[in-house]
């Protein structure tokens, strides 16, 4: 496959073409102000409620895509736990149709810039620049015959989009497709400007459920009478009807297509590359964008025109998804902070249900299929990231509540082979990198119905190497954290504190989303963290205890472990067994005095925990931990005041009554993992959501 050509280098190749000439634009003066329309209530379309998920097209396949890959890559989603992982979109992106329309038997005309041609009212090409100019193109947009042949579905013809869609649905998942705002397309295909509403009814008549909207704007620098070059902005409509407006226009045609046809609304996301500033003068006086309150309210920088950069002010309002950078590469820095981390954290307020910033396709588990990645393609721009680095990726589009939209070559190695040079390779996904997507925790922090995103912990970082953290509230009270080591070659140290955190408990429980290891939380929390790495928490807060009012009554109790069915802890081979004999959970018997402990107060605020054997081989014996996670506790007659391994310190939830037995000398909790009678009784690392953990007094 060719590498497609990237958008920015096109719109650079314009601009070039017109600096070597040596000219320069005048354009005409500002549009007067007309009457303003009503301002613009946020999009509330009840959709895209969390941010979406799925795959898109672009960063494997480019303007090379077909419909076989595409079916391909729907199986491969479906059989392989994506879809039911929430991966459930998949979506083409440029390059699906004919460079004309139905209207026409050749291409459209092109100016030196890549342009589509303008004509003025006699029919005569105009530069456009000026804000005037007409497109002269008519009718449907046409799926390339030779990439996705139409097929014959229940006697029914469908075209080879129709057909997508179609197959889609067929395994439970949505379809999207690639339009543009514009003249054309980024790759030079028809743009949808103009013809809003003939192609929004196509898109839904098809099945369409989302749309990948996007900005291409060709043409020559600008300069304006102010003498400040604007660069390529674009041409007639383009320059006086903002993006805004642009998106708003064709949003309202689907959802005007979806109610005349009566089928389900359209998700749109917006591509706007926020490098196009607009031109002021030239926009529309009664352009929605001017009135709009949130646009309003944030203010106009000078030299750029409302409804223009940055797409994370206005983009909500007329859209679901809102690009907020540039297209990124497969390098782990477009997400860091120097990235577009920094940007998204500069617009919060456009995150909510039905509105979300996106950082443009993941790089988790891409692989070059430009060339053999180190071997018949070595230009850096290419080098695929580590599990390590797509580990990162994923995590930080999860904390700041991104959607998880796929560019890996989603499909089996054989069904992704490439050749060249005499060598062949697979760009599909690997099984570690498919491991990354499907992990359950990241999601469901990416996926949080708070849809309350990542704020900055600390200073921002001086650096771009330094560390960093994130943390982000979650629906159910939990509090994501996120610590990043920014530094390619270094293993660093990443830490913070549950005050720096603002959690003001006495203590968190913590899983590590991507390890799985559990623990409790009551001052720092860090990490040793792989260069380009993560280490990602979930923090709960431990519920509120106080001493347990077992201690120091004098009397033995039995205490039951959770998760156990009312088993309790006894001495293994109760009084009968030998000093040293390790413990064990077994069916509680009143009577039984291997199973009741009591609980003495130490001098120093610990607790002495002893059986009520009275045995020529169990005198009392003392509880005492052992020294590594996962050994059993374990009773000795005698007894040793300076042994933190025989001291404890047990508190009781206020809530539910339920005691925590944590050891001095490790700070292991006391647990059960096992139901089965006689299961070993163990100390592991202390976790708030371990059954086995929580004790119940039961006499």
């Amino acid at each position: 496959m060719r590498p497609p050509t990237p958008r920015t280098l096109l719109h650079a190749l314009a601009a070039l073409s017109l600096a070597a000439s040596g000219l320069t634009a005048v354009v005409a003066a500002s549009t007067p102000a007309a009457s303003a329309p009503t301002p613009a209530a946020a999009l509330d379309n009840g959709l895209a409620r969390t941010p979406p998920m799925g795959w898109n097209s672009w960063n494997s396949l480019g303007t090379a895509v077909t419909q076989q890959q595409v079916v391909q890559t729907i199986d491969f989603m479906s059989s392989k736990g994506l879809v039911a992982a929430g991966y459930d979109t998949v979506t083409i992106d440029d390059g699906w149709s004919l460079s004309h329309r139905d209207g026409q038997t050749t291409d459209f005309a092109k100016n030196s810039y890549g342009a589509m041609q303008l004509y003025d009212a006699d029919r005569n090409p105009t530069s456009g620049i000026d804000g005037t100019g007409f497109d002269l193109t008519t009718g449907h947009l046409i799926p390339d015959p030779a990439h996705f042949p139409a097929h014959t579905v229940n006697g029914q013809t469908l075209n080879g989009i129709q057909y997508l869609s179609w197959y889609a649905h067929s395994k439970g998942m949505k379809f999207g497709l690639y339009a543009t705002g514009t003249y054309t397309t980024c790759q030079g295909h028809p743009g949808s400007l103009g013809h809003e509403s003939t192609d929004a009814a196509d898109f839904v008549a098809w099945g369409v459920d989302f749309v990948k909207y996007d900005d291409c704007p060709y043409g020559p620098p600008i300069t304006g009478p102010d003498g400040y070059n604007y660069g390529t902005q674009g041409e007639g409509r383009e320059l006086t009807r903002s993006l805004y407006a642009r998106t708003q226009d064709f949003q309202r045609a689907l959802d005007a297509a979806s109610a005349a046809q009566g089928r389900p609304r359209v998700v749109l996301s917006v591509s706007a590359q926020p490098v196009h500033t607009g031109l002021p003068y030239l926009l529309a006086g009664d352009d929605p964008a001017r009135t709009d309150p949130v646009v309003v309210a944030a203010g106009t920088p000078a030299r750029q025109a409302p409804g223009y950069a940055p797409t994370g002010v206005w983009c909500g309002q007329v859209a679901n998804l809102c690009r907020i950078g540039g297209d990124r590469g497969p390098d782990l820095e477009g997400v860091l902070y120097n990235g577009q981390l920094q940007t998204a954290l500069k617009y919060p307020g456009n995150v909510r249900p039905g509105s979300w910033n996106d950082m443009d396709m993941m790089f988790a588990g891409w692989l070059d299929p430009y060339g053999l990645y180190g071997t018949t393609d070595t230009c850096t721009c290419h080098k695929p990231m580590n599990d390590t680095e797509s580990r990162s990726e994923m995590s930080i589009l999860a904390m700041t509540a991104a959607p998880l939209i796929s560019g890996a070559d989603l499909r089996t190695a054989a069904d992704s082979q490439h050749s060249d040079s005499g060598y062949t390779w697979s760009t599909g996904i690997s099984d570690s990198a498919l491991a990354v997507y499907k992990n359950a925790d990241v999601i469901a922090v990416d996926q949080d119905s708070l849809a309350k995103p990542a704020t900055l912990v600390g200073s921002p970082p001086n650096s771009p190497t330094d560390p960093l953290v994130l943390k982000r509230q979650l629906a159910n009270g939990d509090t994501a954290v996120l610590l990043v080591n920014q530094d390619p070659n270094s293993t660093r140290t990443v830490s913070t504190t549950l005050s720096a955190l603002g959690l003001t408990g006495p203590g968190y429980s913590s899983k590590e989303l991507w390890t799985g290891a559990t623990g409790d939380i009551t001052g720092t929390l860090g990490a040793s963290v792989a260069p380009h790495g993560v280490a990602m928490y979930r923090l709960k807060a431990l519920p509120v205890t106080v001493p347990a009012t077992v201690i120091g009554d004098g009397r033995y109790h039995g205490i039951s472990a959770g998760g156990t069915g009312g088993q309790v802890l006894e001495v293994r081979g109760m009084c009968s067994a030998p000093d040293g004999s390790t413990t064990d959970i077994n069916t509680w018997w009143d009577w039984h005095t291997s199973e009741r402990w009591r609980f003495d107060a130490n001098g120093d605020g610990t607790v002495h925990i002893t059986d009520d054997c009275s045995t020529d081989t169990q005198v009392h014996g003392t509880l005492t931990g052992p020294a590594a996670p996962g050994g059993p506790a374990w009773v000795l007659n005698s007894y040793d005041p300076n042994s933190a391994y025989q001291k404890w310190r047990v508190v009781q939830n206020a809530a539910t009554g339920a005691l925590t037995v944590t050891n001095v000398a490790t700070g292991l909790a006391l647990d059960a993992p096992q139901s089965t009678p006689t299961s070993a009784v163990v100390l592991s690392r202390p976790d708030g959501s371990a059954a086995g953990q929580s004790w119940s007094p039961v006499s």
